[in-house]
């Protein structure tokens, strides 16, 4: 199987010598663009079409060398997606797939995941190491409770501070995985009440429309009392810059009663406001 879609019509270039302009896409070109300036490719007449056909077969292979490393069909040994894409294009971020994804989380009380008779006592972690972490490839993993799903990281380390009546929080590192979005729509989650604690301007209000969607009225809000207090005293001008200024004309529109809440807030005075000030002692 050749690495990806390029590396399987270079190596019919290489093994026929010619190919169909039209299986090349608009990016195709772009990317052997500097084989078709150096005359490596020339672009020939072929009955109704045109065709690319190979006029320097050792500068086509120099070139698959520089960007396939592995060669154009990959390697046959199993390797990781990550590791396989640093062998067979040189960077892993071009990884066709994405390994297990471990999720941090913090507990009180007696919290606790399930899944079957396996108990995961998330508080009981927190309390020894600071934090609990799990794969949520393999299993489902249950949650009967209030969990908070927590933006940033400070305040995801000094959740009960909050006091927004979750005994669980989540670290989602900004905007939700589309994964851990899946598990906590899942049958697996449905016994659980799922507060979302993000910066109140329009990406940490359009993460928590992303939430309710998916969860439907499980799903709420989290609304300190003072939060337009805190708001006029601590709020910020940047967080209505560049895109974020697009996505609050387009929340304005929504129908959520506690977004369009905030959303007044917001052009109130002109400001968003980063969810770190809730630790505040005020």
């Amino acid at each position: 199987m050749a690495v990806d879609a390029l590396a399987e019509k270079l190596f019919f270039l290489v093994t026929e010598g010619n190919l169909a302009w039209s299986r090349l896409t608009a990016r195709d070109r772009i990317r052997l663009q500097s084989l078709f300036e150096t005359g490596v490719l020339t672009v020939e007449r072929s009955g109704a079409g045109k065709k690319v056909v190979v006029k320097n077969l050792k500068a086509l292979d120099a070139f698959v060398q520089r960007f396939y490393p592995s060669g154009l069909l990959g390697r046959s040994e199993t390797l990781l997606p990550k590791s396989r894409a640093v062998a067979e294009l040189r960077d892993s971020k071009k990884a066709r797939e994405i390994g297990p994804l471990m999720m941090l989380l913090r507990g009180v009380g007696k919290c606790q995941l399930r899944a079957g008779e396996e108990v995961l006592e998330i508080a009981r972690w927190t309390e020894l190491a600071g934090v609990a972490a799990v794969c949520l490839d393999g299993r489902e993993w249950e949650y009967s409770g209030d969990l908070a799903v927590v933006e940033n990281l400070e305040v995801f380390w000094n959740f009960e501070k909050l006091k927004a009546g979750a005994q669980l929080a989540i670290y989602v590192q900004g905007r939700l995985s589309g994964r851990i979005l899946s598990w906590l729509a899942s049958p697996a989650m449905m016994q659980a009440r799922i507060i979302h604690c993000g910066d109140y301007d329009p990406v940490g209000l359009d993460e928590y429309l992303r939430l309710k969607s998916a969860c439907g009225e499980r799903a709420a809000l989290y609304l300190p009392p003072n939060l337009e207090d805190l708001m006029s005293r601590y709020g910020k001008r940047d967080l209505l810059q560049g895109s974020n200024a697009t996505l609050l004309a387009r929340l304005r529109k929504t129908e959520d009663q506690e977004v369009q809440r905030i959303v007044k807030m917001i052009d109130r005075y002109g400001v968003g406001l980063e969810q770190e000030v809730l630790l505040f002692d005020t």
